[in-house]
């Protein structure tokens, strides 16, 4: 089995290769250096510090790198199958003649991926990446592969990338926030000394996971599933049903964080054109950021005094009430005449404590029947926000006129008028809001407690 290995653990007549390699590559005699360490590749597949030099002296020595991956861009020119350790190996003769070879590095990748040598995977596609005029489709591929390994940093740095070629990349946006967050996370030490995805799990949550059935598939038989569809995915990574069946695996294994990166994917692989697929992504990075919500609130639930991890919290909650909004907004843009969207737009903005820029959006909401009420009700409280009490009562009074039975928006609506007119200084107007629901809900909030007082 082919494993890494750095200079310090080269036999002696491969160190000696490194060595002369070395010279040369200061001599800037860059052929002689490729001839060599084409040699300590074969004998050291495993060598990845010495393949790095390799590559980088090959693109010195070929005046056309890149034009040709350019001109065959997307053309596997390896069609069969070959062990992976072979590959490793005879790759080289390939990539000798086009470092920048795009067949070349993902059969180079997927090779690795089969050895479970994640760092010389992560190199093929950086090749790919630094050798093409436009990277984004491989970027997105090496964020994923670091996601997948948990290397959050890296995967932020690559989303980064992605946003210098496409600033309104919202994949690349939502992944840059996501990872930096979980790589801050990582480095802290906020995850002990388990993985990150059981940490944010209950012991509850875990135990019905192991135990249960999900989806007809126990946690042995996915984990089963998944081993085999990564093979799938290593062989050709851009196939759409694999890319969603593993979507899938990781949702019903609530890896909410692994199972939107393909859902992304497999959107981007639908030409962008499946938006049921985005849809589904969307839902994971939330469950995946609220999933985090809940590990921080974990954290202060057993020491109350973390000063450190009340601030992460907040900040953390305030992130993701950004990237919700630009989750709502990108689908508004996509559909702006689609009022649902625009309520959910309108939602977000209010959650992230945008409340001028929540009133246009939910105004547009307002003018559908079914979300009528819920919209004027989100006004309500946008108007509040920014002390505007009149307006906010005038808004709730309209809502409360127009519905009929005592259900919880009702309750709620007429609660927030008795707020409202407490704080504007009308005590008589806000006791009649509380006396409706007192009458038919004697145990609503702390109505109770508001109505007899009035009375003592």
């Amino acid at each position: 089995m082919i494993t890494i290995v750095t200079d310090r653990q080269l036999p002696q007549a491969e160190m000696g290769l490194w060595i002369k390699a070395q010279q040369a590559v200061d001599a800037k005699n860059y052929k002689y250096a490729v001839s060599i360490l084409r040699t300590l590749i074969k004998k050291a597949p495993g060598f990845l510090a010495g393949r790095k030099v390799l590559r980088a002296c090959e693109v010195k020595v070929t005046p056309d790198a890149g034009r040709r991956s350019s001109l065959f861009s997307g053309v596997r020119l390896t069609t069969t199958r070959k062990d992976p350790e072979t590959v490793l190996v005879t790759i080289e003769d390939e990539l000798e003649r086009d470092p920048y070879s795009i067949s070349a590095n993902e059969t180079l990748y997927a090779a690795a991926c089969d050895l479970n040598l994640p760092d010389m995977a992560a190199f093929a596609l950086e090749t790919i990446c630094q050798g093409q005029p436009n990277p984004k489709k491989h970027l997105h591929m090496l964020a994923n592969h670091y996601i997948k390994h948990e290397q959050f940093a890296e995967a932020a740095e690559t989303y980064r990338r992605v946003l210098q070629i496409d600033r309104t990349d919202p994949i690349a946006m939502r992944g840059e926030k996501d990872c930096a967050a979980r790589a801050s996370m990582k480095q802290g030490n906020w995850e002990g000394s388990g993985d990150f995805r059981t940490k944010m799990k209950n012991k509850n949550a875990t135990a019905d996971l192991e135990s249960g059935d999900k989806m007809g598939l126990t946690r042995a038989e996915m984990e089963t599933r998944l081993a085999q569809l990564s093979e799938q995915y290593a062989a050709d990574n851009t196939s759409l049903p694999v890319v969603k069946d593993i979507a899938s695996i990781y949702e019903q294994m609530e890896d909410y964080g692994n199972s939107y990166s393909f859902y992304a994917y497999a959107y981007q692989l639908s030409g962008e054109a499946d938006m049921a697929l985005n849809d589904k992504a969307m839902e994971m990075h939330e469950k995946a950021m609220q999933a985090e919500l809940a590990y921080y609130e974990q954290v202060l639930a057993t020491d109350p005094t973390n000063a450190e991890a009340a601030a992460n919290l907040a900040a953390r909650k305030k992130e993701i009430a950004l990237t919700v909004v630009a989750d709502a907004k990108a689908r508004v843009d996509a559909n702006p005449t689609d009022a649902q969207l625009q309520f959910k737009y309108g939602q977000a903005l209010f959650d992230a404590e945008e409340y001028s820029e929540a009133i246009p959006a939910l105004q547009r909401a307002r003018n559908n029947p079914n979300l009528r009420i819920k919209a004027m009700l989100m006004l309500g409280k946008c108007y509040a926000s920014k002390n505007m009490t009149d307006m906010a009562i005038r808004q709730l009074e309209e809502a409360n006129n127009e519905l009929l039975n005592m259900d919880e928006t009702k309750k709620e609506i007429l609660y927030m008028i008795g707020e409202l007119c407490d704080k504007a200084g009308n005590k008589e107007k806000a006791l009649e809001s509380y006396k409706a629901i007192y009458e038919v809900d004697y145990g609503y909030r702390d109505v109770a407690h508001k109505v007899e007082s009035a009375y003592s």
